[in-house]
């Protein structure tokens, strides 16, 4: 049998990485630990990230693995390939790999992998594409439209699921009306803490007053003042 009850005593996040990559990608032309390891936030609950670099390939591919006692997300490009995986992220304005690779723990590397790992620091300081009016405008009803929803939501199962979205779709927005970077979960979250710390505090405050007593009047105030610099509310009268 195997899985994660037969996970054993770890090895250090780093050396643990290291070992995965010189016995599974000894060839690679760079390899960089990134995530919660790789800033010693790390717990027993946390995996590994690790991006490998690959001269040969086929686009972007994932592994998961287990080895020296950690569970292993493995992220694999090619020396051919990594271009338009990188492009990809920028389109969505979440650039995961860019932002591992060029804050994480370089584990190995050669001098071509080096000048991969600088174009994805470049990447992050250029920063995202900014909005046009009519992503604005899409953003701007989105949010609306899912206000509404909370507003009409039959139980607390449709009320957290509209809230889920809600919070989500609002930090994203503060993040790209600003040319910020955005992320998925707990990445999100800490991205918009770090770069408006007041309105991440107050989103707390209201998701709070919502899950322990139902009330969503902080959450909808929110989102009307995020919104009212870029026109408000929007529904009638929306077009694609």
């Amino acid at each position: 049998m195997s899985g994660l009850g037969e996970i054993r005593m770890k090895m250090e996040p780093i050396q643990a990485a290291r070992k995965v990559v010189s016995e599974q990608y000894p060839d690679c032309l760079l390899a960089v630990l990134g995530g919660s390891a790789s800033r010693g936030e790390h717990n027993e609950h946390s995996d590994l990230d690790v991006i490998i670099v690959e001269r040969e390939g086929e686009g972007l591919r994932r592994r998961t693995i287990e080895a020296a006692g950690w569970i292993v997300e493995l992220f694999i490009l090619s020396s051919s390939g990594y271009r338009e995986d990188f492009d990809a992220g920028i389109v969505a304005a979440n650039p995961t790999l860019q932002r591992i690779m060029a804050e994480g723990i370089v584990l190995c590397s050669v001098p071509e992998g080096e000048d991969i790992r600088g174009e994805a620091q470049a990447d992050l300081d250029y920063g995202p594409l900014p909005l046009t009016m009519s992503d604005i405008d899409a953003a701007r009803y989105m949010i609306t439209e899912y206000m509404m929803d909370l507003k009409q939501a039959r139980g607390d199962g449709e009320a957290w699921f509209t809230v889920q979205k809600i919070s989500t779709l609002l930090c994203e927005f503060v993040l790209r009306v600003n040319r910020q970077w955005t992320g998925e979960g707990k990445t999100l979250f800490r991205l918009v803490s770090g770069f408006d710390p007041h309105f991440s505090e107050r989103l707390v405050q209201a998701l709070e007053a919502m899950y322990r007593t139902r009330q969503s009047h902080q959450l909808m105030k929110l989102c009307e003042q995020v919104l009212l610099p870029y026109g408000g509310q929007l529904l009638v009268g929306y077009e694609e």
